[in-house]
Order: structure tokens, then C-alpha cells, then sequence
């Protein structure tokens, strides 16, 4: 079983995934003005993203092309699971084993869930002299 991170080391890796993941919807989508929240529970990341839509999905969904939006977020996360994978691995120093994600239109919110596998050896490990 491997020790908790301290509180300060836990706050600065669950700072570091939100900005990786804003940085992500960013480059991917043109925008700026998502935020995120990352929370981290043994084996599972969960990043909460606000104001992720663009200034084309909010016309879509005004005229009621919700659907649509969707179904375009959708795409993009099966295009851009490796780029998001990637950097909670990086970041975690564990493999993510599964992935999902999941997106609202009113309001303009997704989730990223990342379940990790054991972790890392050193950390399992840490009792052994």
C-alpha cells in the first residue's frame, strides 16, 4: 500500500494536471477560457473543466445544435485521448489504465477521468531498506 502524498505535494500535482488539461483544451480547441479542478483519489484523477465551449459552440447551441457540439466533443476525445493520457502519466508517474470523458453544453463543463494502475514501485517500495 502506498503512503499519501503530503498535502503540499498533492496540491502542486493537482495544480499541475489542471493546467495541463487547460493548457490541452487550449491548443486544441483556440481558446482561452476554460478552468479546471483536478481532485485525486488513490487510483482515480478526476479533472473538472468550466468554460470549456468556443465562441462557434455557443452559436451552435443557441440555434439548438446541442447534438451537434456534442457529438464534435466526442471526436476530439477520441482524436486526443494519447495528448491527455500522456500528460497525466507524465505528471502522476503512473500509467492511466482507462480513460473517460464526459461534456454538458448548458453549462459549458466536462469531466476527465483518468483511473491509474498500482502505484509506482519506489512508492510501494518505500519500506524497504
Amino acid at each position: 500500500m502506498s503512503a499519501p502524498l503530503p498535502p503540499s505535494a498533492q496540491s502542486q500535482l493537482t495544480r499541475a494536471i489542471s493546467d495541463a488539461m487547460v493548457t490541452l483544451y487550449a491548443a486544441f480547441y483556440g481558446h482561452r477560457r476554460t478552468t479546471a479542478t483536478t481532485y485525486i483519489n488513490d487510483s482515480i484523477v478526476v479533472c473538472v473543466l468550466e468554460h470549456i465551449l468556443t465562441d462557434r459552440e455557443d452559436d451552435l447551441i443557441e440555434r439548438g445544435s446541442s447534438g451537434e457540439v456534442i457529438d464534435g466533443r466526442v471526436a476530439f476525445q477520441t482524436r486526443s485521448e494519447d495528448e491527455f493520457t500522456t500528460a497525466v502519466e507524465r505528471l502522476t508517474n503512473r500509467k492511466v489504465v482507462a480513460f473517460m470523458s464526459a461534456n454538458q453544453t448548458t453549462p459549458g463543463v466536462a469531466c476527465e477521468l483518468f483511473f491509474l494502475d498500482a502505484a509506482p514501485v519506489s512508492m510501494l517500495r518505500e519500506d524497504v531498506a
